[in-house]
């Protein structure tokens, strides 16, 4: 099984945020060593889902023209997590931008960032200030992270591309069966009833590193040991879900 599995593919493209990160040492590099094929992670700390989304699409475009069969395998982050434009110039947010290094030229420097990052350093705006909601007023943004999945698992498959999603954040606090109306809403009941979106409200890899990494560290990040046998998981429920 595992041979025919490794002959779908013929790299795996990474995304996600600081439980994805890492180019060695990390479940993306043990799941390409062990199906014997190339990994690209484009994985960064403080990402959002937006980020991941937007970042995966720019990565397939490249991707399409050296490799035949992709599986893009993507940890989502914190659907509370909300991503803002920052206007200033503080170097500490400048390095925590996700996607500073892709281009070079300052005018092309892209200035996204989580508002986290902006609270943590005393540069949010007033009005971003206004975009923080309490705990339980999440409604928008679980709308729009079903409704944006409903769309980029759409258009992965119009491009023929394999996919494998799980919540690596916790979002287990965020049941749709809680919110009666987004629960009902077609792209939700798509979502939930594709096999290839594992569990986005019942896992995340802190929960898991908990019963399963005793070296994870309090943050539920996993220790080397522990993304091996995360990697191991993985690709049993991928078979699963994709074969």
């Amino acid at each position: 099984m595992l041979k025919d599995f490794r002959l779908d593919y013929d790299v795996i493209l990474v995304n996600g945020d600081s439980y994805s990160e890492g180019l060695y040492n990390v479940y993306g590099y043990f799941l390409g060593k062990t199906l014997n094929v190339p990994v690209v992670n484009i994985a960064y700390r403080g990402s959002n889902n937006q980020r991941i989304i937007r970042s995966t699409i720019e990565e397939l475009e490249k991707i399409k023209c050296q490799y035949e069969n992709p599986l893009v395998l993507i940890g989502w982050s914190f659907i509370r997590r909300i991503e803002v434009w920052y206007y200033g110039n503080n170097s500490k947010v400048l390095f925590q931008t996700p996607d500073r290094n892709k281009i070079i030229e300052e005018h092309f420097q892209p200035k996204l960032v989580t508002l986290d990052v902006l609270m943590n350093e005393n540069e949010a705006t007033l009005e971003q200030k206004c975009l923080i909601n309490e705990d339980l007023f999440v409604h928008k943004q679980l709308v729009d992270f079903y409704t944006n999945l409903y769309m980029f698992g759409h258009t992965l498959e119009s491009m023929g591309m394999k996919y494998f999603f799980f919540s690596a954040a916790k979002n287990t606090e965020l049941p749709t069966n809680c919110f009666p109306y987004i629960d009902n809403l077609n792209q939700v009941k798509w979502c939930q009833q594709n096999k290839k979106m594992y569990k986005l409200h019942d896992f995340c890899i802190m929960d898991w590193a908990k019963e399963n990494d005793k070296d994870c560290k309090p943050t539920g990040h996993l220790s080397t040991d522990g993304h091996k046998k995360f990697a191991a998981f993985l690709i049993d429920i991928i078979k699963e879900a994709t074969c």
